[in-house]
């Protein structure tokens, strides 16, 4: 499952919280990966965790997925992972980006193959396939607009192979690509930062803060939940130098928005669930040799 991400969850009567209660919040804490839904009252302070890649632009919100398209013949497999951008409120996917090299592979092999026929995705081509191309894609960071990602594409054949990588980012507003020097000047990332003070962000909202810092060579960041008498609840840990936060306890979040956020947020949820009932379910089903060629193209992605 995709949880690298943790946030400590400090219900009434797990643990005594500290005098007085926590503020009354409910907000998001997001990382490159997780989102974490919390909620602090009287109560106490509680988490929900999904493997939900949420940003915000233009008053938007936005969930940032990848998927995964695989076309296999009896002697090569292409696979590729494009990034998609998928509105929260109307449900609308859109293409960000796909690496166009492993169609051009596909396409010079069938030059070379007119007779390859496509298998259906549940079938499996020879044990020794004489092509393999595949594309990934990993999101490394989310911040307003952007979404920066890395990118490998690998050509394998019996007689030859290139591979190569590269790191870019996509405005997620009109779904072209950006120079990455040029996100360091743009205002719209600066007002994404919130206070400053050393190694730490401070967001402030009405009636408490959420910081965020790093302490000596920790790779993850502490989260911390302050009243504003300076009474602090420690959340946990992200696994991002600069995790985002969207409030929810705000006018401009109403029920239309704060619904769909909610489905957006079970639905990553089960699918992550199912995904990992298939892959646990597919490891029992196939035979030595179906499974000799998983673990192949598995290596080769």
């Amino acid at each position: 499952m995709r949880y690298s991400s943790w946030l400590l969850i400090l219900p009434l009567g797990a643990c005594s919280l500290p005098a007085p209660s926590p503020p009354s919040a409910e907000f998001l804490v997001a990382d490159a990966s997780t989102t974490y839904w919390v909620k602090s009252g009287p109560k106490g302070i509680s988490a929900r965790t999904s493997p939900l890649i949420l940003t915000a632009a233009g008053n938007r919100f936005y969930e940032v997925y990848i998927g995964e398209v695989t076309r296999s013949y009896e002697d090569a497999i292409f696979t590729r992972q494009p990034i998609y951008s998928r509105d929260v409120l109307t449900g609308r996917s859109r293409l960000l980006y796909e690496d166009t090299r492993i169609a051009a592979w596909e396409k010079s092999y069938l030059t070379g193959n007119p007779d390859a026929r496509l298998l259906d995705p549940d079938d499996f081509g020879d044990e020794d396939i004489s092509v393999a191309a595949t594309g990934e894609a990993e999101i490394l960071a989310v911040a307003g607009p952007y979404v920066l990602f890395d990118r490998w594409a690998t050509l394998e054949r019996e007689d030859f192979q290139q591979a190569d990588s590269a790191r870019g980012a996509i405005d997620i507003r009109s779904g072209s690509q950006v120079a990455l020097t040029s996100l360091g000047r743009d205002s719209v990332l600066r007002d994404l930062d919130g206070v400053r003070d050393g190694g730490t962000v401070r967001w402030r909202h009405s009636g408490y803060e959420v910081i965020a810092g790093r302490k000596g060579d920790d790779e993850q960041t502490q989260v911390v939940l302050r009243d504003l008498r300076g009474h602090e609840w420690p959340l946990g840990h992200v696994n991002s130098k600069l995790p985002r936060i969207f409030w929810l306890d705000q006018r401009r979040v109403n029920g239309e928005v704060r619904s769909a956020l909610g489905s957006a947020f079970e639905q990553a949820r089960a699918e992550d669930y199912e995904t990992l009932l298939v892959k646990l379910q597919g490891a029992l089903v196939p035979g030595r040799e179906q499974c000799a060629r998983l673990s192949r193209r598995r290596t080769s992605s």
